[in-house]
């Protein structure tokens, strides 16, 4: 079972679980030194306060106690007060004795209450909480000094290449960190987090390291690790390959379009254009129209692939402009033609007639 953060039952601080083995000593290390000063009885683990000298360990000394340690050549008010000043000072010794053993105690019980059933047996003989310390740290020291040495070399061959993406990398990177800090605090600072991260995320990166070394700002891991993966967008779309030759780009297509060089027009070819060879115009019949819309015939069909061709749809037929004054002339000649021929005929009696022969002749 790892190392992990639990909730204390007897007080609002963070106690941790029990030790089972050189996998979980660092972090065991690190979270039971911090649970011991909060507990302030580090110092006695650590060797910082030292077993008092005392005469009277499990009692307050009393005044008929101290008799017998005073010099018998003294008498009278000498030796009263000779017995005073050594009482006095007895009794302090013992109740340092007794502050010492109490925060001994809890140290020692603190740090066997979270050791595995295994490990406690082998530990049991111990009778302080110091020499129950360094035996743990001696026990396991070469194996935190091997779990060190492995994840360090796991730290170097972290690389760009080898991730799915940056922000794996980064994370990769922070995590491994953190683990080397645990076993040895502060083996690898912030700068060396931050070297890490430009020197081994890739060549590609480059003109983005160069901006981060020539930036002003103080080195961030964080902040460092966070420019890098929003950068990771932009990097790879420069470096995306180019598209296969067969499949065709935007200008490719733009390119292969039909453009006529006599009408500047796209859709079509010289040899089909409508301007220059006005007989390859389809006729306008109204007859015809009709017939298209209605059978769908081949014909229509044909028109419709010239007309696709961006020489746009064909005109709606418009009734053709008749001319005035042509008319007009048209009428005179018929009348001349007619009055030579009748001989004589009146003029308005000829009129008459010339407007009956053109009503005959239009219902035929």
């Amino acid at each position: 079972m790892p190392a992990h953060l639990t909730e204390s039952p007897d007080r609002n601080v963070a106690a941790i679980g029990p030790l089972t083995g050189s996998d979980s000593y660092a972090t065991w290390k690190h979270l039971m030194t911090s649970y011991l000063k909060a507990r302030q009885v580090w110092d006695v683990v650590s060797g910082d306060l030292q077993r008092p000298n005392c005469l009277f360990k499990y009692a307050k000394p009393i005044t008929a106690d101290i008799v017998p340690l005073v010099d018998e050549r003294l008498i009278g008010a000498p030796r009263q007060k000779a017995i005073e000043a050594r009482l006095e000072a007895e009794v302090q010794a013992f109740e340092r004795h007794q502050e010492w053993s109490k925060r001994e105690a809890e140290a020692y019980h603190t740090i066997f209450r979270y050791l595995s059933v295994e490990i406690s047996v082998h530990v049991a003989g111990l009778e302080t909480s110091r020499d129950l310390w360094n035996d743990l740290e001696e026990r396991y020291r070469r194996m935190e000094l091997a779990t060190f040495c492995e994840l360090f070399a796991q730290l170097k061959e972290t690389t760009g290449s080898s991730c799915t993406s940056i922000r794996e990398f980064v994370d990769r990177v922070r995590l491994l960190v953190h683990r080397l800090n645990a076993i040895m605090p502060g083996s690898i600072g912030d700068h060396a987090h931050v070297a890490i991260l430009l020197t081994q995320i890739g060549p590609e990166y480059a003109l983005i390291v160069d901006a981060i070394q020539n930036d002003k700002d103080p080195a961030n891991p964080a902040m460092i690790g966070n420019r890098l993966a929003n950068a990771e967008r932009t990097v790879s779309a420069k470096n995306s390959p180019t598209p296969p030759r067969g499949a065709p780009s935007v200008n490719t297509v733009k390119a292969s379009v039909k453009k006529c060089n006599y009408c500047k027009k796209r859709g079509h070819e010289v040899s089909k254009c409508w301007k220059k060879n006005p007989h390859l115009r389809p006729k306008r019949d109204n007859g015809v129209k009709t017939e298209r819309s209605v059978s769908g015939s081949p014909q229509n069909e044909s028109h419709q692939g010239q007309a696709e061709e961006r020489q746009g749809p064909p005109t709606s037929y418009k009734r053709p402009r008749i001319n005035i004054v042509r008319a007009r002339v048209t009428i005179q000649l018929k009348l001349l033609q007619l009055h030579a021929l009748l001989g004589g005929m009146p003029p308005d009696a000829m009129q008459e007639s010339l407007v009956l022969y053109l009503l005959v002749k239009s219902r035929k």
